[in-house]
């Protein structure tokens, strides 16, 4: 009896030792697991490790940046940023082929090749958040010619004073136009939409002189932000310009403005005037491509649609005894539809909604070499681009031009456009919100 009794003992403790191993095991096995994923979890000591390393790499990187955006700038007169200076600055601070410059849209691109992080740096220097930059968006259901139902401010009762002391002419008030409607003038890979407005103004605008070149594309991209912008959704609106156009050239449309000639100068091809009466708008001593006083010119100035100043200037102009400009100006009558972009096969898309018939003013300067230097804004009229509706000559003479006011606006790809169901058109047009 006392075996068996031991036996059945045996058999009771064996059968606990066995559950207490078994406890034991799941327990050590649950330690393993919680400890595990403390390391190696999405929020394990590992992970954290890698973020930390990675916030401590993009930091020193945006160093980099900074350090090469402010040391480029710092070289240029005007205070502009080139690209080839940025790619030298950076090669300083990283050494060669450790990073490459591009331009995405209105932005510098800045990749680090090890990393493969980028970063993007406006035209002022700053740097700008990577998701507020989102390359190859898609923007299903819409195309270019497309209406879209965008509203601006109302200001009705607003009035812009435009005084002569800013335009070269006479006093002037602008008003807003109101009922514009707007279409897609262009879709960039960003997602950001271009709508221009689907006609002009209804009040012509007067420019004169020197005052008139120096200050009208400002005065137009400030007009055009004042009446056309809406505030709920932070757009800001401006004038269309001459790169708008040109943007949606083709090789052949490009191809024909480069080979441009008037009064034996070709487009992009230097003149020099000599005299004790050479005049030019103060601007143009800011501007790529010009030379006061020496037959070299200026090739890190700012370009015909930069608005040149913060604030209208009260400058004129100033006589020298020689002059370089580079001939900028160029027109086409009628133009063809074979100088623009293929929608949808057909290129007469861009054509007929940038040369409706309409007048209005391009918010681009432009230089035209003849007997005298021509200064003056471009414009667009019926179907015909005009390079530059002069303003003041060389010789002192001015002239004071009058159109429209034609605005434009970039949906940017945080901003939703809703499809519209049917065919699109004025009265049946695609939705915004943000």
């Amino acid at each position: 009896m006392k075996s068996l009794t031991k036996y059945r003992d045996f058999e009771k403790h064996k059968g606990i030792t066995l559950i207490a191993l078994i406890i034991t095991i799941i327990v050590l096995l649950i330690l393993v697991g919680i400890t595990i994923g403390t390391i190696t979890g999405d929020n394990g000591l590992i992970k954290k490790a890698e973020k930390a390393k990675e916030n401590t790499e993009i930091s020193n990187e945006k160093e980099v940046v900074e350090k090469a955006v402010v040391q480029a700038m710092g070289n240029n007169k005007y205070g502009n940023i080139e690209k080839e200076e940025l790619q030298k600055e950076l090669d300083k601070e990283t050494g060669k082929e450790k990073t490459e410059v591009s331009e995405v849209e209105e932005n510098f691109k800045i990749t680090f090749k090890d990393s493969n992080r980028f970063y993007f740096v406006d035209m002022n220097g700053n740097i700008v958040e990577n998701e507020n930059i989102v390359e190859n968006v898609t923007r299903e259901g819409i195309e270019v010619g497309d209406y879209v139902n965008y509203t601006y401010d109302s200001k009705t009762t607003a009035k812009y004073t435009l005084p002569s002391t800013q335009s070269g002419y006479l006093n002037q008030t602008v008003s807003q136009t109101s009922g514009i409607k707007w279409r897609i003038l262009n879709i960039h890979e960003n997602g950001t939409v271009d709508l221009i407005a689907d006609s002009a103004s209804d009040q012509k605008i007067s420019f004169r002189g020197a005052l008139g070149y120096n200050n009208g594309v400002y005065l137009l991209n400030d007009m055009c932000k004042e009446f056309y912008s809406n505030s709920s959704l932070g757009i800001t609106a401006r004038s269309v310009d001459l790169e708008d156009i040109e943007n949606q050239m083709n090789e052949t449309g490009i191809e024909a403005r480069n080979a441009y000639i008037d009064s034996g100068v070709q487009y992009g091809k230097t003149k020099t005037y000599t005299g004790s009466d050479v005049n030019y708008p103060n601007l143009y001593a800011k501007e790529k491509g010009s030379g006061i006083g020496t037959e070299e010119v200026n090739t890190n100035g700012i370009g015909g649609s930069d608005n040149g100043y913060t604030t209208p200037t009260t400058e004129t102009s100033t006589k020298v005894y020689s002059l370089t400009v580079t001939q900028t100006a160029y027109s086409f009558s009628n133009i063809p539809a074979s100088y623009f972009k293929d929608y949808n096969g057909n290129s007469s898309t861009v054509r007929d909604m940038l040369f409706t018939g309409t007048q209005y003013w391009l918010a681009s300067r432009s230089v035209n070499c003849r007997t005298i230097v021509s200064f003056g804004l471009c414009s667009v009229s019926g179907v015909n681009l005009n390079g530059g509706a002069s303003l003041i000559g060389s010789n002192g003479n001015t002239s004071s031009p009058s159109t429209y006011l034609r605005p434009i606006v970039s949906l940017g790809p945080n901003i939703q456009i809703e499809a519209c169901e049917g065919e699109n058109s004025s009265t049946n047009m695609h939705q915004i919100s943000k």
